[in-house]
């Protein structure tokens, strides 16, 4: 029996340590390989006009660090009703990317709902999608009917989540209108059954607060407030339990305190402390009824952020949570914004300098704006959005402040842990280990994709491939050769372009069967939705909580007859396309193969300045001859006029010239057609001979066509399907004058944004960035707001006044 007894205990020893094992691993693989990304986004400012532009730099991080994770940005406006007004999608390059909304003239608004993600966002809880409220000055904005608004609400939070009785009790409250602004709540507490005032109820700060309370047993609870409309109000204290845990916490200097008192049958409890999905304290305790437990840990070597502490019993059942904010003020990135040229003049000239101490790469955005028609103060910045917002629930009033280092910022900040939940567990999962579905794949920037009839598949040569054209708006071209899966889909990702794009396409030997190849004209990416049902959720900010100055000129300006709109309007560059870039796929590079194909000896791979695909370049016809071919496309060698003689040369002396392979003088080269060629390729240095300065010089390479390569295997029109494939949205550039220049339009200036920057670069050879910016016809007081991170996902915000 003895016997017996141990082998059980050995058994559930091993069960729970196993167990326990489980929970933690569960946690940190989470952490592994599903980290959650988060978005802050840089708006030029705070509040607009209709008819103006919205230019926004998105920062894109994964839990603490900034993100590699994701290829696209979905970004989109709706309006009060919830229908889209606008939708964006962007390329994201090293976890930033920028964009912009044109507001409609005829918007008849107060607010606009920006809302925004990247489709691994999609697989996780929705409630932590980025979504701002972005505030407009509209006269032309219908008033809302006050019948139908809501009151205010009361809510009591337990702190560990459940009231014990036969304890104290921490009651963390929060009172708020509809849209998420506080209100300055003031009552009292009672018992419910003699209408006995226990205790005041007054709100600390932005509607928040917190009371102790010990509960008897059988006893009930209320809050009794008055509302905004001065209506006595009843609120019920949640129900105690004879059983469970408390749990109380507090911060001091470097180290957090917790106390637990433990109302459950036994004994045995378990503690996760953790962060960014990761487990860094643990342990397993016995506290009996009669004794509660206390521990002292140290946090100072973690880096800032939401830490949540969760107690288990003995089942690894959660029994109680508790969520906190680390500040170790250790993600700052050291920033200054200083003046060298002030001027608050009509079209007056301004230079600021940015100066990063940092060596490691900053990539940072700055708005200049007008600082008395938007005279409102950032609410939400990069550090709030990152650190903060983005992973609790729930609206938080005027995030900055609680990084200002005000006396009390601290204590406020710890009541909105109290009156927010982190949540991001569902616990029944964690303890099974059961790891989320994934339903939302990570993306590869756009994808074009077509499909082969299954009936010619078999009919197809083993080696063949689909011939893939992608023309940009730009006229940039980009050429593909696919091979087509077992299934006969045809795949191309990794693409980059924007508008659209003319997708040309066939096979490449069996062209005869071109009509079994279809290509679709969607991209591979997320349509926004054309309505939000609960808009009204999202309206977090009131707009009577917009601050502008109505005698501001600007804004009077507005007012009388709209004329900024025309003016920026006028001077606003046309939507610029940006190229897609070059067509090579170091998996199926034509360069390589064609180095392959023609080069031998010291003439193949090693290191080439430049080198030239004139097979496959449908441009090549257009030059006039060979020189001018690679005096155009090279930027190493140089085409040379002298006395009416063709020549090259380069910034290492004249090159030699070899055809293939053999060394021909220049005068050759106006014998060649440049339909003949097949590849061009350049050498920095030949080390064949050595040229008349004793160095190893450069050499240009020509090999005419060969074998196949002389059939004419170009594409013709007739021979390849078309179709089009929408890209990323349009680009459009900030448009910012430069009064200093003599042929600059003199018309009436009234931007309300007078610079928008969005992409600023330092690095360890260049730490300061001077920018230069003009005054419009109306501003006598200007905002800088500047944000960025670098590579190790430090921020920066700097916000200042120029008057």
């Amino acid at each position: 029996m003895k016997k017996y007894f141990c082998c059980c205990l050995c058994v559930s020893l091993l069960s729970f340590i196993a167990q326990a094992q489980s929970v933690e691993n569960t946690i940190n693989l989470y952490g592994q390989n599903y980290r959650q990304e988060k978005i802050h986004i840089h708006f030029d400012k705070e509040v607009y006009l209709p008819g103006e532009t919205i230019w926004f730099k998105a920062y894109i991080f994964e839990e603490e660090q900034p993100s590699e994770r994701s290829t696209n940005f979905y970004a989109a406006l709706y309006d009060e009703q919830g229908k889209l007004v606008q939708q964006q999608l962007s390329p994201i390059f090293h976890s930033v990317t920028d964009g912009h909304f044109e507001i409609p003239d005829s918007l008849q608004s107060k607010q606009l709902i920006c809302r925004a993600y990247t489709s691994w966002m999609l697989n996780f809880d929705s409630t932590f999608l980025f979504t701002k409220s972005i505030k407009l000055i509209n006269k032309n904005a219908k008033e809302a009917d006050e019948k139908s608004v809501n009151t205010v609400s009361l809510q009591l939070l337990p702190e560990g989540g459940n009231i014990i009785e036969d304890t104290r009790n921490t009651i963390a409250f929060k009172a708020n209108y509809p849209n998420g602004l506080p209100f300055d709540v003031n009552g009292v507490i009672k018992k419910q059954e003699t209408g006995e005032v226990v205790m005041p109820l007054k709100a600390v700060h932005d509607g928040m607060g917190r009371f102790d309370i010990d509960i008897e047993p059988n006893q009930k609870y209320y809050a009794e407030w008055a509302n905004d409309k001065g209506e006595l109000q009843r609120t019920y204290l949640p129900g105690a339990k004879a059983t469970g845990v408390s749990i109380k916490m507090a911060q001091r200097q470097n180290n957090i305190i917790f106390n637990i008192v433990n109302k459950l049958p036994t004994d045995t409890l378990h503690v996760l402390m953790y962060m960014y999905q990761k487990v860094f304290y643990k342990t397993n305790i016995a506290v009996p009824a009669t004794e509660p437990y206390t521990a002292i840990i140290p946090v100072s070597s973690l880096p800032s952020g939401v830490m949540q502490l969760t107690v288990f019993d003995a089942g690894w059942h959660p029994v109680a949570e508790r969520v906190a904010f680390i500040n170790n003020n250790n993600y700052e990135l050291g920033a200054t914004v200083s003046n060298k040229e002030t001027s608050i003049q009509k079209k007056g000239k301004n230079i600021i300098e940015i100066e990063i101490a940092d060596t490691i790469v900053a990539n940072m955005s700055l708005s200049v704006t007008d600082a008395e028609l938007n005279n409102e103060e950032t609410g939400s910045t990069i550090v709030t959005d990152l650190l903060l917002s983005g992973d609790i629930k729930g609206f938080v009033h005027n995030p900055a402040y609680y990084f200002t280092g005000a006396k009390d910022a601290k204590a406020h900040l710890d009541l909105v842990m109290l009156t927010h939940g982190w949540r991001r567990y569902n616990w029944d999962n964690i303890v099974t280990a059961k790891m989320p579905d994934v339903n939302y794949a990570v993306d590869d920037y756009l994808t074009a994709y077509g499909q082969i009839g299954k009936a010619i598949l078999e009919k197809l040569d083993k080696d063949e491939q689909v011939n893939l054209i992608i023309k940009a708006k730009d006229s940039t071209r980009n050429f593909y050769f696919l091979s087509p899966g077992k299934d006969g889909l045809v795949k191309k990702g990794g693409l980059i372009f924007y508008d659209t794009a003319n997708v040309l396409y066939s096979l490449n030997k069996n062209k005869l069967f071109n009509s079994q190849l279809v290509f679709s004209p969607a991209n591979l990416t997320y349509t926004q939705p054309g309505v939000i049902n609960n808009s009204g959720n999202f309206f977090i900010q009131a707009t009577t909580s917009i601050k502008y100055n109505q005698a501001a000129a600007l804004f009077s300006y507005y007012n009388n007859n709209k004329a900024n709109q025309t003016f920026n309007k006028e001077k606003t560059l046309q939507t610029v396309v940006v190229k897609s870039g070059g067509w090579h796929n170091w998996k199926n590079d034509p360069l390589f193969k064609l180095d392959e194909k023609y080069t031998v000896g010291l003439f193949r791979g090693g290191v080439s300045v430049d080198a030239f695909d004139v097979l496959h370049d449908d441009m090549a016809e257009a030059a006039i001859d060979i020189y001018n071919y690679i005096g155009y496309k090279s930027h190493y060698v140089f085409l040379v006029y002298k006395k009416g003689v063709k020549t090259l040369t380069s910034r290492n002396g004249v090159p030699f010239v070899f055809v293939n392979e053999q060394k021909v003088d220049f005068s050759f080269l106006e014998t060649i057609s440049i339909s003949d060629v097949a590849y061009i390729k350049i050498i920095e240095s030949y080390f064949g001979e050595r040229n008349d300065n004793g160095i190893y010089g450069p050499a240009v390479s020509i090999y005419l066509k060969k074998g196949d390569d002389l059939i004419d295997r170009r594409t013709k029109d007739t021979d390849l399907k078309s179709i089009k494939i929408a890209g990323y949205s349009p680009l459009k550039e900030f448009y910012s004058p430069d009064y200093s220049l003599s042929n600059t339009t003199m018309g009436t200036d009234a931007r309300t944004t007078l610079l928008w920057q969005p992409y600023i670069f330092t690095d360890a050879n260049n730490h300061k960035v001077p920018i230069t910016f003009y005054n419009n016809d109306f501003t006598k007081k200007i905002r800088i707001v500047l944000e960025g991170i670098n590579a190790e996902g430090k921020m920066i915000h700097i916000e200042k006044i120029i008057e």
